[in-house]
């Protein structure tokens, strides 16, 4: 018995080049405005995840102010060119005050500080704005992997009662070996801080000052002013902040 053998040909097709792509439609309005919508989120998430936190041992490599004054010029060089470096890599602005006044210091470490000078971490100091808060995660991170850090205040997090919210960071040069105070800003929030915001806050601290001096507690009415004051600040800075803010989200 003979088994039929069925050959099946195959046609091989050719298509010519200039046939029809496939029809790609793009994604509808509403899926790609969600899409485009990701990566702020995840930005203000990461921004949000910074923890707060300090080293159990925090202190100057000088307990002498004069001794820490001698070494902080080198030490704020420092920090400025690693600030610059940084800004420019997230297209962002380096606010420079220079090294804390010394008469102040005197009294910071003096009143506050028992007298030991190597407790002052904020003489050697400098701001970094930014654009997003894509940009200032970056910066962070920069600064994270070029220092080591000693501290971190989180006040996107946890903002404080004027509204008002940054990143402060306490940093030991790897060079100097000071320890120094990075600030990242946002840059809405920054000009309402060094504008409107700062006539809002000498008042306060003037009715504060005026208490003390008088060596009492704040009265019903001076408290109702501070919380009045408190409250046009954080208007500002939540319209400041939403600037920031995925659309449909406020934090």
């Amino acid at each position: 018995m003979f088994k039929a053998l069925i050959i099946v040909p195959i046609l091989a097709i050719r298509v010519p080049a200039y046939a029809d792509q496939p029809d790609v439609k793009p994604l509808p309005e509403h899926q790609r405005f969600a899409y485009e919508q990701t990566q702020p989120h995840q930005a203000l998430a990461k921004l949000l995840a910074i923890p707060s936190f300090r080293a159990s041992h925090v202190a100057q490599p000088f307990s002498d102010l004069d001794a820490l004054y001698q070494a902080a010029p080198d030490a704020q060089q420092e920090l400025e060119t690693l600030a610059a470096k940084i800004a420019q890599s997230v297209n962002g602005n380096v606010l420079s005050a220079g090294l804390k006044g010394k008469a102040r210091a005197v009294e910071k470490v003096t009143k506050e500080l028992g007298g030991d000078a190597s407790l002052l971490t904020d003489i050697v100091r400098i701001t970094v704005e930014t654009d997003s808060i894509g940009s200032l995660n970056k910066a962070y991170e920069h600064l994270a992997a070029n220092t080591q850090t000693v501290e971190v205040i989180n006040r996107f997090h946890f903002p404080q009662p004027s509204g008002y919210r940054d990143l402060k960071v306490l940093v030991t040069l790897p060079e100097s070996k000071l320890i120094a105070e990075v600030q990242f800003h946002l840059r809405a929030i920054s000009e309402i801080k060094n504008g409107p915001e700062h006539y809002i806050y000498e008042q306060i601290q003037g009715i504060e000052r005026h208490a003390a001096s008088e060596g009492r507690a704040l009265n019903d009415i001076e408290v109702v002013k501070i919380e009045k004051l408190r409250a046009e600040s954080r208007k500002m800075y939540q319209l400041a902040w939403a600037q920031y803010q995925p659309l449909g989200m406020v934090v």
